[in-house]
């Protein structure tokens, strides 16, 4: 007879890439010792542009999830349900209702780790979704966020305990090639979407191109939809700006961390309704780059004493536009900016910081 397992890992592994996949990757690759556990991947969506959307594929991954569960929790009787609630869109959030009245029941203890922020409030404001949704979520015996929050998760369910473990990321060492010209590299990696700020980076853009003649801008990452990807590049085309931007792609591995090798700034002009601690911040602070971004939900506690960064409003093009020229025509500052980022990430953002602390909370709640 198999042995009991003390824990089932639930969670959305890549692809697709974004910040809440990869760090429950980093769960389900870690090795947990004396600690048993199961993993049980979640495969609703293959894109960026699927994350969030209603399908009749994703509702047979839903009943197939839960009959898997069921069957983890029956024959292998897991003490703890570990889970990632959905993000603040309707969607998700009744799949996380079906689901979790169907399986918790099974578990003696739960851990919720709310990764994407907005959906107390989100719950609040939809009258038909309210009730079952903070009936689901409540009472887990541990809330783990990601920074601390006014709208915290785990007061808003009363968790039983909450507890605030910040996000890592394992950085890969590479050499900065040298380039033919002298044009100096603007950087922004994340989903290619309004809220990430993608219109801002471009809005920017034309602010300073009569003054900028030595820039480029890099994009890397996926696009949220055709029309949206049209309408940027109308942008660019309109603003004569398609000679200063290079759109990457999707990068991974050491191919994304060469972009980064490869740049002087990075910037992030976030106000994505459900960001709370972006992955792509902890990847520049770990290449060495100065960071522009936004005071937006978990950013500034994620920089926060780092001397890594410049913050600005959110929708303020011609703020970015300012702190961007500065920061461009000062070598010195750009570089104890980027060592001071690097130090940052040492201190407090490692893979291996991230992950012990995961371990040591699901420990002290099985009483090991």
């Amino acid at each position: 007879m198999r042995s009991k397992s003390d824990i089932l890992l639930v969670g959305q592994t890549p692809p697709p890439y974004h910040g809440q996949a990869v760090v429950t990757g980093m769960l389900f690759d870690h090795d947990w010792g004396d600690l048993k556990v199961e993993s049980l991947r979640m495969a609703y969506s293959d894109s960026i542009e699927a994350v969030g959307k209603f399908s009749i594929g994703k509702l047979w991954h839903l009943g197939c999830l839960i009959l898997k569960t069921w069957w983890i929790a029956l024959s292998r009787r897991p003490e703890v349900f570990y889970y990632l609630p959905a993000s603040a869109n309707t969607a998700p959030v009744i799949r996380d209702i079906i689901y979790l009245s169907a399986v918790r029941w099974c578990f003696s203890k739960t851990v919720f780790h709310y990764h994407a922020a907005g959906l107390p409030e989100y719950l609040d404001e939809c009258i038909l979704l309210r009730k079952l949704g903070r009936f689901v979520y409540a009472c887990a015996d541990v809330s783990v966020e990601i920074c601390k929050s006014e709208s915290s998760p785990g007061r808003s369910f009363q968790a039983h305990n909450t507890v605030i473990i910040p996000n890592g990321v394992d950085a890969i060492s590479c050499d900065q090639t040298t380039r033919e010209d002298d044009k100096l590299v603007v950087l922004f990696v994340g989903v290619l979407n309004e809220g990430k700020g993608l219109l801002d980076v471009i809005k920017s853009a034309e602010i300073m191109k009569k003054s900028r003649k030595n820039l480029v801008f890099h994009i890397v990452g996926s696009w949220v939809s055709q029309d949206f990807e049209r309408e940027a590049k109308a942008m660019i085309k309109h603003a004569g700006l398609c000679d200063d931007f290079m759109f990457l792609g999707v990068l991974k591995g050491k191919h994304k961390w060469q972009a980064y090798a490869e740049a002087d700034i990075f910037f992030f002009p976030s106000h994505y309704q459900s960001e709370n601690f972006p992955m792509v911040l902890l990847e520049a602070m770990a290449s060495g780059l100065p960071i522009i971004s936004t005071n937006w939900r978990g950013i500034p506690q994620l920089v926060e004493g780092s001397d890594a960064a410049i913050l600005c409003d959110v929708n303020a093009p011609t703020q970015y536009a300012e702190k961007l020229t500065i920061l461009l025509d000062d070598g010195a500052r750009r570089l104890d900016m980027g060592i001071a980022a690097r130090a940052h990430y040492v201190s407090n953002f490692t893979r291996s910081k991230f992950t012990q602390s995961m371990h040591q909370m699901f420990s002290e709640l099985l009483g090991r």
